[in-house]
């Protein structure tokens, strides 16, 4: 073996080389593996879809160049810096270079504000329902009118009755009434279903860190002109878990488990299409870090190529894959990692291709044929990029096409993924209020003392003229010419006053532009109506129509979506839970939520108003129980503790005596008339126990 062809850490001595036979096997299995690399990379169909994917790439990164620089400028504006060639020409001024922190103020409480409706303390923003009416298969219909007619042909046996004396109005009753027992059934299996749904997506989603994905994304989403987030992404953890031995002692194990995840994804990491108007339209790319052990738990993994992993893992051993990708030193500055380049380990950066691609490319880049049946249409892929390595590639395995990412913004554009941020709001206004603030330090600084004019002609020698200090003397000479004094002091005019109510008028146009008042996160410098409290809360209530209408925008393209795909991977993927089509996706934020305060308010109202003998008699125990259930649930009480069930109720409304005085008692003079004077409606029939109505009319039979 020649010396430079050494395994690295291979023992040396002098000019002699010392290689164990493990280190060759191990160099061999190396080298091995490159050449199967190259020879599978050189392969013309993956040829061409790594060069497909960087095309794709470095079109939608030229389309990004304008969006991208304003991401910049939002991300220093919420940080209080200057741009660089703004904060250039302040240094050449000279100055003060004060910046003031209005744009982070007002992000910190749309912020604060939304994720208080997202992300509620012993709640969630998003709910399950079963539909209220579901459809049964064609199957079912047919079993149902086959067993009408069993039932018919039995009793026409039994009977001995002409069959064409069947009442075909009784046959349809018959089949109504068999048609709404299967759907109560239904229903009640949907019920339990959705129970059992919404209790294992919620813990999905805490076991993959939806939620902190989602407070992360809030983040963004009051920053940037768009916030992103990705999932469910199955991924495999390891996790330290607590188990018993033998003696019962807990001991620790590590237990590798996969996880549902969901990520935030920086505004800076992904490129749509350039004509893209949503993030489902077109291809979207995403820019991705690798650090060497992601990369090494992919080895193995369906999907991946194996050879093409440990040829990337070889490549950027020897100092490869360092800048393959554009340099992001601007970025690095202004999320404060300006010495991310001089890590000596750095992470590996690739692209992550989703997008539609015609089945006959798919076929010539080494498809299976059983997975493109028909190559002329488009089919959705996944992919991923490093260098000049294609590490993955595959159909998207969701059967509706659907990507794992999901994006909204504080103020939607309906034709570009890329809508506007509260620092893009107001960013010409805070331009003007830091213009303000620096003329005005610039002015309090030069008015702070006086401006001094000195005729250093005049002066005696070794004289001083900038030793300035009270009760000094200054030797000069004469001056019988001019008569002039050969110091003279002038004192600026301060602008104090003026500056700072151009100042005031512009921080409040902040609150307009942005859409986030100062009263909203406790400004108490409130004038007008919100000097009472009345007066507040309906300054309150106007301003947050805002901040719903942004919450709105979540529900609709970011929580609903999730839960559904999150629900549909559970449908198609797992076999250990109840399953049901019947169900439907709530996003409660920007209504629930948002009213579930003044309901409770409410609730306690009508329940303080209908705590008399007249409401009392019309509600019953019953409803009064119902009542105190909703109340109870929201202050986070035991209602099963508190509140004994409705049978219990029902029972106590059949053997109560006759005489017996309390809230169900009628009032005084008989039932209240209703409106107009006509008599009151008499009370409904009771159910006896065989379901039959007790003084209604029979029910109708076959016979």
């Amino acid at each position: 073996m020649a010396i430079g062809a050494l395994p690295i850490g291979a023992n040396t001595k002098g000019l002699i080389n010392l290689v164990t036979n493990k280190e060759l096997i191990d160099h061999e299995k190396q080298l091995e593996n490159l050449k199967k690399a190259e020879e599978a990379q050189q392969q013309d169909p993956i040829l061409d879809l790594a060069a497909y994917i960087k095309t794709a790439y470095e079109a939608a990164k030229q389309a990004k160049s304008d969006i991208e620089q304003d991401l910049l400028k939002a991300r220093r504006q919420r940080d209080g810096k200057y741009d660089p060639d703004k904060l250039a020409r302040i240094e050449k001024f000279g100055g003060t270079k004060i910046f003031m922190m209005l744009t982070n103020v007002k992000c910190r409480a749309a912020e604060a504000w939304i994720k208080d409706i997202l992300i509620p303390p012993g709640d969630k923003p998003w709910a399950l329902n079963p539909t209220p009416v579901p459809e049964l298969p064609q199957a079912i219909e047919v079993d149902i009118a086959e067993i009408v007619t069993n039932e018919v042909a039995f009793q026409i046996v039994a009977s001995g009755f002409d069959p064409a004396a069947a009442n075909e109005d009784e046959i349809q009753v018959r089949m109504q009434e068999i048609h709404d027992e299967i759907l109560e059934q239904k229903k009640e299996r949907a019920k339990k279903a959705t129970n059992a749904f919404e209790q294992r997506i919620e813990d999905d989603l805490v076991e993959g860190r939806f939620y902190d994905a989602l407070a992360e994304f809030v983040n963004d989403l009051s920053t940037f002109r768009a916030a992103f987030i990705k999932g469910p992404v199955t991924r495999k953890q390891k996790r330290l878990v607590w188990t018993e031995d033998q003696n019962g002692a807990y001991v620790p194990a590590i237990e590798e488990k996969y996880i549902k995840e969901y990520n935030r994804v920086s505004p800076f990491d992904i490129y749509p299409s350039p004509g893209a108007k949503t993030i489902q339209d077109g291809y979207l790319c995403e820019r991705v870090k690798f650090r060497r052990s992601a990369l090494q738990q992919m080895i193995g993994v369906p999907g991946f190529s194996t050879h093409a992993v440990r040829a990337v893992l070889n490549e950027h051993g020897t100092g490869g894959l360092r800048e393959w990708l554009a340099v992001d030193q601007e970025r690095a500055d202004a999320e404060s990692r300006p010495q991310e380049f001089n890590d000596p380990d750095p992470p590996i950066d690739a692209v992550e291709f989703w997008g539609s691609i015609q089945g006959k490319k798919l076929l010539e880049w080494g498809m299976d044929k059983k997975q493109i049946p028909d190559p002329d249409i488009d089919y959705q892929t996944w992919a991923i990029l490093i260098g000049r390595w294609v590490i993955a590639a595959s159909l998207n395995s969701n059967p509706l096409g659907h990507r794992p990412y999901y994006s909204s913004a504080f103020e939607k554009n309906n034709d570009s993924i890329w809508g506007k941020g509260p620092p893009a709001l107001m960013r010409d206004i805070q331009d003007i209020c830091n213009a303000i603030a620096r003329a005005l330090i610039n002015n309090l600084g030069i008015a702070s003392g006086p401006q001094v004019e000195v005729n250093y002609d005049r002066l005696a020698p070794g004289e001083d003229y900038e030793d300035v200090y009270p009760w000094k003397i200054t030797k000069t000479k004469s001056d019988k010419q001019h008569g002039k004094p050969a110091i003279n002091f002038y004192q600026p005019n301060p602008l104090t006053e003026v500056l700072i109510k151009v100042y005031e008028y512009f921080f409040k146009q902040a609150s307009e532009q942005s859409g986030i008042p100062a009263y909203t996160y406790g400004n108490e410098d409130v004038g007008g109506a919100g000097k009472t409290a009345s007066g507040l809360s309906m300054l309150m209530n106007a301003a947050s129509k805002t901040l719903k209408g942004v919450v709105f925008n979540i529900d609709l393209s970011v929580i609903k979506p999730i839960i559904y795909h999150h629900w549909l991977h559970l449908m198609l993927y797992e076999t250990d839970i109840l399953k049901t089509g019947d169900i439907n996706v709530v996003a409660r934020a920007s209504e629930y939520l948002i009213m579930e305060e003044q309901l409770n308010i409410r609730r306690k109202e009508f329940l303080d108003g209908t705590n008399n003998q007249i409401d009392l008699a019309i509600m019953g125990l019953r409803g009064r129980a119902n009542v105190l259930r909703e109340v109870a649930k929201k202050l986070k009480l035991p209602v099963e503790d508190i509140i004994p069930p409705d049978e219990m109720f029902m029972q106590q409304s059949q053997f109560q005596p006759a005489d017996a005085a309390g809230a169900n008692a009628t009032a005084p003079g008989g039932p209240p008339p209703s409106p107009g004077g006509a008599p009151a409606l008499p009370p409904p029939a009771v159910i006896d126990a065989a379901g039959g109505r007790k003084g209604a009319e029979p029910a109708r039979t076959m016979e």
